[in-house]
């Protein structure tokens, strides 16, 4: 008896899910790497082979939209969000006016949003890693634990905000750096951080 072509093997339907999970969770594709930790494997190798069977079983595609990107051929529909600066450096103005290009999200993320490119390693505890555009949802008023886009003393910065008391601070995801008490009277929320956009490496 001959299987069928399109049936996936146990492995790459793990991969697929995971895959397919990440994405409905964050709103981008997992890199190759964090398939790999989640399948306990070494090498890039053994993610790039799966991924590319995933394709020739028509599960997953190359988008035609991004550079070495890849999408679920049953996914949702895209559109463009404005790309409106860097963070944790980049002036106000940047932030807020300066137009970099556009990002790609699913239809599926509603509502007044935009992306900035994340610049250091502050937030890496939390998944957000130099280079990655966070995905952003406009508002002026977050909640505690929160992770925000903010504007303070002129700059844009990407932080936890915690609220102790009747004090506001800005806690980093990682431990090389200090939390900041916020004393900025101009400071304000710019919004909300809701998912990230990363592109595929060495694929």
């Amino acid at each position: 008896m001959v299987s069928d072509p399109g049936t996936l093997s146990s492995q790459q339907r793990r991969v697929y899910e995971f895959v397919k999970d990440s994405f409905y969770r964050n709103g981008s594709m997992p890199t190759l790497r964090e398939i790999c930790h989640h399948m306990g494997w070494k090498a890039v190798g053994s993610a790039q082979d799966v991924i590319q069977a995933l394709i020739e079983k028509h599960r997953l595609s190359r988008s035609p939209l991004k550079a070495r990107g890849l999408q679920l051929v049953d996914g949702p529909s895209f559109r463009n969000i404005p790309i409106l600066g860097s963070a944790p450096a980049g002036r106000a103005l940047e932030a807020i006016e300066h137009h970099e290009g556009d990002a790609i999200v699913p239809d599926f993320i509603r509502g007044p949003v935009f992306a900035v490119r994340v610049i250091g390693d502050s937030m890496k505890n939390a998944g957000i890693e130099d280079g990655d555009l966070a995905i952003v949802s406009q508002t002026d008023s977050a909640e505690n634990k929160d992770i925000i886009v903010a504007l303070s003393y002129g700059e844009t910065t990407i932080k936890r905000l915690v609220k102790k008391g009747r004090e506001n601070w800005l806690y980093p995801e990682n431990d090389a750096y200090k939390p900041r008490r916020i004393d900025d009277p101009s400071f304000r929320v710019l919004g909300k951080v809701i998912g990230l956009h990363r592109y595929w490496e060495n694929f």
